[in-house]
């Protein structure tokens, strides 16, 4: 079944990205960790067959925009979930039937993840995947969307059991994917660089990343 797929991301900018990271690794590593993991998720995304668009936090320079081969847009609204309420009200204006939000940090995120997400969105009102922190790094819906955002707090332990008491709240229904981990500190991305899960061609980006 087809679907949009939003990649939500920053240009790699250092101090701007991974500053949980950089605390360990420095602004400048941290940025090229995290230039390889949205490198990634683009390819994945362009390879699945997905209409892809990357939905920016800021305006991004010139120079770099330059090098990317996907739609661009720029996020509105004030925090994460406006933002993402935002992306998808945008995509369902436009007709979309399956709406994909992923993250550009999870590593072990692959096509067959779109694929399941938008299937199991016949069957529910929305798609999460859940991280190990206690957030999610995928949100799917299907229109009109619930109003699943709001009253939620961010970055926190809580973020995934606080959006799932809100669909619930909403009498919506929700089904979920594998529970995956997203590269945030340097804990995660030993974790990342030992596991058989990931890549090896995104291993061989990561090290690259630290050796510079």
């Amino acid at each position: 079944m087809k679907a949009c797929l939003v990649v939500f991301g920053r240009e790699p900018v250092p101090g701007r990205v991974k500053t949980r990271l950089a605390s360990v690794i420095g602004d400048d590593a941290a940025a090229r960790v995290y230039a390889a993991t949205l490198e990634n998720t683009l390819e994945i995304a362009g390879a699945s067959g997905a209409r892809v668009v990357l939905s920016l936090a800021d305006t991004p320079s010139g120079e770099w925009l330059r090098h990317l081969d996907v739609k661009v847009e720029i996020q509105s609204g004030g925090d994460l979930g406006e933002r993402m309420e935002d992306a998808f009200a945008r995509r369902f204006a436009e007709g979309e039937e399956r709406v994909i939000v992923v993250g550009s940090d999870c590593p072990w995120f692959n096509p067959t993840h779109i694929a399941k997400a938008a299937t199991k969105l016949g069957g529910a009102d929305a798609v999460l995947g859940p991280a190990t922190d206690g957030g999610y790094w995928l949100v799917a819906q299907r229109p009109p969307g619930l109003a699943l955002f709001t009253r939620i707090p961010w970055s926190s332990p809580e973020t995934l059991e606080r959006t799932r008491q809100r669909i619930a709240a909403l009498d919506g229904s929700w089904l979920e994917l594998e529970e995956l981990v997203d590269i945030d500190t340097a804990d995660d991305l030993d974790l990342v660089l030992s596991d058989p899960r990931t890549p090896e061609a995104l291993r061989s980006r990561l090290k690259r990343a630290l050796q510079r």
